[in-house]
């Protein structure tokens, strides 16, 4: 079973602001981070590999709300989503990393 949620795209504001972009969502746990490369378990059969560029950001996502980390903040084990898109190459990369806060 593959483990991602597609959301459409949201409506433009009433106030003439640029509408923000919406991404899919992956959620899985951490296998691996490299300084280009992201490796997640999706569920017990399936893994998916994230290309990670200077444009991707991380987050811890607690009581407070979303705060930006450094990606070494991340440890194999951990319990992530992932905002995503699809590049050209038919690969994916991660725009958006949150490290999910155990409840």
């Amino acid at each position: 079973m593959f483990a991602c949620l597609c959301a459409g795209q949201g409506k433009a504001p009433d106030d003439g602001a640029k509408p923000k972009a919406v991404y899919p969502t992956a959620h899985g746990v951490l296998k691996s981070i490299s300084r280009s490369i992201l490796l997640v378990e999706v569920d017990e059969e399936h893994e998916m590999k994230f290309r990670l560029t200077r444009k991707t950001k991380f987050y811890s996502s607690d009581k407070q709300g979303p705060r930006e980390i450094k990606p070494a903040a991340l440890q194999p084990g951990q319990t992530i989503d992932i905002d995503m898109q699809t590049t050209l190459d038919g690969l994916f990369e991660a725009v958006r990393v949150t490290l999910v806060s155990p409840k």
